[in-house]
């Protein structure tokens, strides 16, 4: 029994006409009757009664049809398990991520990705969340992180793991100020377009009372490593994520302010996709690789 004479079953089945099936496998009307008759001898039972009008199974092909379809279904599978295993031996794969994924949370994770698939270049291009969308959505990028959703129906939200923005000043500040308090300090802030910055201006401009451009915003600054320093060096305070201070909170040379009147700000971070845009075998393997980040960072 071979998989093309369960293939030409299938096709005289569905179509019940040995000249139709032959047409559509591009095989002579002889050769399909005579697979049909070499699959009757290997079970020694008829599977197709034919007359010069119709064509129908016996209740032998009733039975085989149903193990036939599940035969060629597992061809099916087998052949794509085997094209994405080969996909993961070479191949080329496009990220991009917002700030905060792609300086702590991706280079942990693409390494564990090159150990595991050492044939796959990948580009990184890390930017604010704004411009990774546009890049997705432009059809530059295989996939993103990002820190916000900005929903125009092009693109696949799915949210891996939230985070907290919190207020950071250096060590021998007070632990905790009210939010006027707060106003009175000069604040470091991140630049336009920035997640990071568009969820904490929209948790304070819910506060009663709080007029626009009533934060003392000394300076905006793209990077969370230049904003770190710039708050060690005394130049003010800074809203930032948890996960971009947890070394320095960690050791002292930074202390997170809780801020009286203001509610804990948090965030999701999400992997977005393209609609309608096949998903390489690589981007799954990485996807699969983040969910096991994730689950090891719950734990």
């Amino acid at each position: 029994m071979e998989l093309r004479h369960i293939e030409t079953f299938l096709k005289i089945a569905e179509l019940r006409s040995f000249t139709k099936a032959a047409d559509e496998l591009c095989i002579t009307q002889p050769t399909a009757s005579k697979q049909i008759v070499d699959l009757e001898r290997f079970f020694d039972v008829r599977l197709i009664d034919r007359t010069k009008r119709t064509v129908t199974l016996t209740k032998a092909g009733e039975i085989f049809i149903k193990y036939a379809r599940d035969i060629m279904s597992l061809k099916r599978d087998t052949i794509e398990a085997i094209d994405s295993f080969k996909g993961l031996k070479k191949g080329k794969m496009t990220i991009g991520a917002s700030t905060i994924p792609g300086i702590y949370i991706l280079p942990g994770v693409l390494s564990d990705f090159k150990d595991r698939y050492s044939g796959i270049r990948f580009e990184l291009t890390i930017s604010d969340t704004k411009n990774i969308v546009d890049l997705m959505e432009a059809g530059a990028l295989d996939i993103g992180i990002v820190g916000s959703k900005n929903e125009t129906g092009k693109l696949e939200y799915k949210k891996f793991i939230d985070d907290t923005i919190i207020v950071i000043a250096p060590p021998d500040y007070p632990g905790t100020i009210t939010f006027s308090q707060l106003k009175d300090h000069l604040l470091i802030s991140r630049e336009r377009g920035s997640a990071t910055r568009n969820t904490f201006e929209l948790a304070v401009g819910k506060l009663k009372n709080f007029r626009k451009n009533e934060l003392n915003i000394i300076a905006e600054l793209s990077d969370n490593e230049a904003i770190k320093e710039a708050v060690k060096s005394g130049m003010g305070m800074a809203y930032i994520s948890k996960m971009a201070v947890k070394a320095e909170l960690a050791s002292g040379t930074l202390r997170e302010v809780t801020i009286q009147g203001l509610p804990d700000i948090k965030r999701s971070f999400y992997i977005i996709t393209r609609k309608g845009k096949t998903i390489l075998p690589q981007v799954k393997a990485l996807v699969e690789i983040i969910d096991k980040w994730r689950k090891h960072e719950k734990a």
